[in-house]
């Protein structure tokens, strides 16, 4: 079975054009398990205009524990989803940029409606603007007003023009912003997997990020929402969950790890992975810890130092 990481068009694979598919029209949106999930403490992040910046603000360390099973993961503006329903203003959707095992036509979840844009909005670009920044604000102008707030590491939009220290892109909704050329960099369509010092240098920008379960964004993320995110960075399409990413790539034995491959635990007798750092060489990972509640670079922790089951590599420039 090839187990090499996916490189689609504009790095990720292509949707059925007859589905249902829409972009997402804000920085960020999460995906919930059902409508039901939401509690009044998710309020700022159920709007049309949602403010995750706000939201994630709101959790002590008891309330972002009690989001799990509630949120699955995160959207980024301009991902594409596929619409399977809508119940009252609701939509349960697959995220194709999102591979899992729980449906082939990608990750599942659901999400306000309202926070998508409508079908036929979207468009292949010949290159793209990627955010590398943690977060960054779009604008109406080069200097201008902001239009949307926190756009998030890792969001990919169609690149339309540039001028000094900005770049232009087209948006889901058929207008366009400009985003910091500081803040982002040019894509294009064909793109190459990228080296262990490109991946280490990416997941430093997300450093004291908060842990939040189902995460993937600038403002919050999880292990495995790291690793997908870091990938999706450079256009190379990785699965979102822990355990599926352990599928993909080249095994490598626990003494020949380096800086760059991925490091996986699991306790004892378990059958899923609860975890997912990324090597940096010696005794030192970089991960989106839940003991420390945000991103680290660190000593791997002596709690998971049994744990540490296998490893594997996804680049194969070093």
């Amino acid at each position: 079975m090839d187990t090499t990481p996916r490189i689609g068009i504009n790095g990720h694979a292509l949707t059925d054009v007859q589905a249902d598919v829409r972009a997402v029209a804000v920085a960020g949106a999460n995906l919930w398990t059902s409508p039901d999930a939401v509690r009044a403490l998710d309020a700022a992040a159920v709007s049309a205009k949602p403010d995750l910046r706000r939201w994630t603000g709101a959790h002590d360390v008891e309330e972002r524990r009690a989001l799990w099973g509630r949120i699955t993961s995160q959207l980024l503006l301009g991902e594409p989803v596929t619409v399977h329903e809508e119940v009252d203003g609701w939509v349960r959707v697959t995220a194709p940029w999102q591979p899992s095992a729980h449906d082939p036509r990608g990750w599942p979840g659901w999400l306000p409606a309202g926070q998508l844009a409508p079908a036929g909005s979207l468009a292949v670009p010949i290159r793209n603007a990627v955010v590398t920044a943690a977060t960054t604000a779009l604008r109406d102008a080069p200097a201008g007003r902001v239009i949307v707030a926190d756009v998030s590491f890792g969001t990919v939009l169609p690149l339309r023009d540039e001028t000094p220290g900005w770049r232009q892109v087209a948006l889901p909704d058929g207008g366009t912003g400009w985003l910091s050329a500081a803040h982002t960099r040019i894509r294009p369509a064909l793109v190459e997997p990228p080296t262990a010092t490109q991946v280490i240098v990416a997941a430093r920008q997300l450093l004291g990020t908060p842990y939040f379960v189902g995460g993937m964004s600038g403002l919050a993320v999880d292990c495995s929402g790291l690793v997908h995110l870091v990938y999706r960075r450079f256009g190379v399409t990785v699965p979102r969950d822990a355990d599926e990413q352990y599928a993909l790539g080249e095994p490598i034995d626990l003494p020949d790890a380096e800086p760059g491959d991925l490091l996986f635990f699991a306790p004892p007798g378990a059958a899923r992975f609860d975890h997912v750092a990324l090597c940096l060489g010696g005794d030192q990972v970089l991960h989106a810890s839940q003991a420390g509640w945000q991103v680290l670079e660190e000593p791997l922790p002596s709690s998971r130092r049994s744990n540490l089951m296998g490893v594997r590599r996804f680049v194969s420039t070093r």
